[in-house]
């Protein structure tokens, strides 16, 4: 699947490859992003606003903190109603 990462300040996210998600417990879930929005603390932190506050280094991160989907796969134990969005 394809993942919008940042991974240095002052630097433009990338779009990667990245590993589907996998259920490793029973109460876990899975959620299909159907679309997502770049907020504006994603853009403090590319700027390096926030650099010293994240000290000492920036993890790489995913930019993408507004999504809208709905569930794709549940753990065994899960009550979510499939395609709960």
């Amino acid at each position: 699947m394809k993942a919008v990462r940042l991974h240095d300040y002052h630097k433009p996210p990338v779009v990667e490859d990245v590993p589907e998600p996998t259920l490793s417990g029973p109460l876990d879930v899975i959620v299909k992003i159907g679309g997502a929005g770049v907020c504006r603390t994603d853009l403090h932190i590319i700027e390096g606003q926030w650099a010293e506050a994240m000290s000492p280094s920036l993890r790489t991160r995913s930019a993408t903190r507004t999504p809208l989907g709905a569930l794709g796969r549940r753990g065994r134990q899960q009550t979510w109603p499939p395609a709960t969005r």
